[in-house]
């Protein structure tokens, strides 16, 4: 059982498998820049998508920065929902 734990706590942090980068188009990378996010055309971890995607929600939220950033709040809600297709497609 201990095998099993250890191995998806590894997965977790060390398995690079997610491509983030392949469900962006230049204006969602742009929009994800102007929060401090920046996407490399890699593949990634569970860990480094949760992180990001976590960003990406909590961001969601602040209507005042997405104002300060002149982000559309329509565009934003759908990056919202290609990080939701990120999920459903890797199974996450």
């Amino acid at each position: 059982m201990d095998d099993i734990k250890n191995k998806l706590h590894s997965d977790y942090y060390t398995k690079e498998f997610i491509n983030i980068s392949k469900y962006l188009t230049d204006e969602y990378n742009d929009i994800l820049k102007k929060i401090d996010i920046n996407i490399e055309n890699k593949n990634y971890t569970y860990f480094e998508f949760a992180t990001i995607n976590s960003k990406v929600i909590t961001t969601r939220n602040n209507k005042k920065l997405l104002e300060e950033k002149d982000i559309d709040s329509n565009k934003y809600l759908e990056l919202l929902n290609v990080f939701d297709k990120i999920e459903n497609d890797y199974n996450l």
